[in-house]
C-alpha cells in the first residue's frame, strides 16, 4: 500500500510500504476513512519540530474495522471507530499512578504515539490494540469524529486550567485547535473572546465567541468595553508564539495555557511578576482520560464537523500542505481563506 512517510530527506513523501497485519490477539485492523492534518504535522514539515524518519505520519483518524484478533471483544468488523493515537504502555511508573498522559513507555524512551514515533494514519490501513479504538455512535459524523482526538486535548487543557462558569477566557488564534477551544469555552465559561487574522476564520470565531479581535483590535479600549476594569481570567495560546500577549491580557490571579506547538519559539518570563500577580502557567501535556468525554461532547455538538472544510487524496499531499502553509497565495487565496480543518481521504 502507499502511505505518507517522513523520509530521511526531511520531506513528507508518498511511498510504497508493507501493509500492516494483525500480530497480537487484541489488535484491530482499520480501514482509514478520514485523517486530519494536524498542526504538529505542519510543525515538522516547516522544521519547527523534529520528525522521526521512516514513520508514517497522521494521528487524527476515523475508519471502519476490517479485521480483529482472537481476543478482541469491544469492536467487530464493520464498526465505525475513532482512533486514540496515544498508546500508553500501562506499565511505567506514570501509567501505574494513573497518569497515562505522562507515559514513558516500557523502554523509558517515551510513549508510543501513532504518527509521531510509530506508524500512523496517513495510509489506507492501520493496526492498533483494541483499547485504543473507540466505537462511534451513529449520530457522530465522520467529519466530527476526526476532530475527537484534538477535542480530547482541548478538554484536558480546560480541566488542567480549572476553567469555571465564572471565568472570562481569551483564546489567541482561531485555527482548528483555537476554534475547538472556543466551542468548549462557550459551553463552559462566562465569556469567551478570541483573536484571528484570517478573514474566514475570523467570521467563524464571531459565530461562536462573545467578542473577536484582530491583533490590532486587542487593545485597552476594546477590552475595557468588554470586561470593564478587568482582564481575562484564562488566556490560551493556540498559536504557539503568543505568551507575551497572554501575559499582557491575563488578570491578576489568572491562568496562562501554552497550547500551540512551535519547538523553536522561546519566551523569557519574569518570575517575580508571576509571583506578585499570582499568575499560573499551565503545561497540560497529552490528554488524560478525556477521549470518551470528547466523544460525548462531539455527539452533543455535531456542528464541529463543519470545521472540516477541505479534503485531499494522499497523492495530493503537497497541494494540501502548500495551501495550509499559505504558499502560492495569489492563485490559492480563496481556498486558503476558506479553510479551517483539512483532512486526507485515502
Amino acid at each position: 500500500m502507499q502511505a505518507l512517510v517522513w523520509t530521511p530527506a526531511h520531506r513528507l513523501e508518498l511511498i510504497e510500504v508493507e501493509e500492516p497485519r494483525i500480530v497480537l490477539p487484541d489488535e484491530v485492523k482499520i480501514q482509514i476513512e478520514m485523517t486530519g492534518i494536524c498542526g504538529t504535522d505542519l510543525a515538522v514539515v516547516t522544521g519547527k519540530e523534529e520528525g522521526v524518519q521512516g514513520i508514517i505520519r497522521g494521528h487524527e483518524a476515523v475508519g471502519t474495522v476490517l479485521e480483529i484478533g482472537s481476543a478482541v471483544d469491544r469492536v467487530k468488523p464493520g464498526d465505525r471507530v475513532v482512533i486514540d493515537p496515544n498508546e500508553s504502555c500501562g506499565e511505567c511508573d506514570f501509567c501505574q499512578r494513573n497518569k497515562p498522559h505522562l507515559c514513558l513507555g516500557v523502554d523509558g524512551n517515551g510513549m508510543r504515539i501513532a504518527g509521531i514515533n510509530a506508524h500512523g494514519t496517513f495510509a489506507p490501513l492501520f493496526v492498533t490494540r483494541q483499547r485504543f479504538v473507540h466505537p462511534l455512535p451513529p449520530t457522530i459524523s465522520s467529519a466530527a469524529a476526526v476532530l475527537v482526538e484534538p477535542l480530547a486535548c482541548v478538554i484536558h487543557n480546560f480541566h488542567e486550567a480549572n476553567v469555571t462558569p465564572d471565568d472570562s477566557v481569551l483564546i489567541l488564534g482561531s485555527g482548528p485547535m483555537g476554534i475547538l477551544c472556543q466551542i468548549v469555552s462557550a459551553s463552559l465559561a462566562r465569556l469567551t473572546a478570541a483573536t484571528e487574522v484570517n478573514e474566514y476564520r475570523l467570521a467563524c470565531a464571531k459565530s461562536i465567541c462573545d467578542a473577536v479581535f484582530t491583533p490590532d483590535e486587542l487593545n485597552e479600549d476594546n477590552v475595557r468595553k468588554l470586561l470593564g476594569n478587568r482582564k481575562f481570567d484564562v488566556v490560551i495560546d493556540t498559536v504557539g508564539t503568543q505568551l507575551h500577549t497572554a501575559e499582557q491580557w491575563v488578570e491578576r490571579g489568572g491562568t496562562i495555557v501554552p497550547f500551540g506547538i512551535n519547538g523553536v519559539y522561546r519566551h523569557t518570563i519574569a518570575p517575580t511578576a508571576y509571583i506578585q500577580k499570582a499568575i499560573k502557567l499551565i503545561g497540560a501535556g497529552e490528554y488524560r482520560h478525556t477521549f470518551e468525554q470528547a466523544l460525548r461532547f462531539a455527539a452533543r455538538h455535531p456542528e464541529i464537523g463543519q470545521l472540516v472544510t477541505r479534503s485531499y487524496r494522499l497523492d495530493e499531499h503537497q497541494t494540501a500542505i502548500n495551501e495550509l502553509l499559505g504558499y502560492e497565495l495569489d492563485s490559492k487565496k480563496e481556498v486558503i481563506s476558506r479553510t479551517i480543518k483539512t483532512v486526507f481521504k485515502p
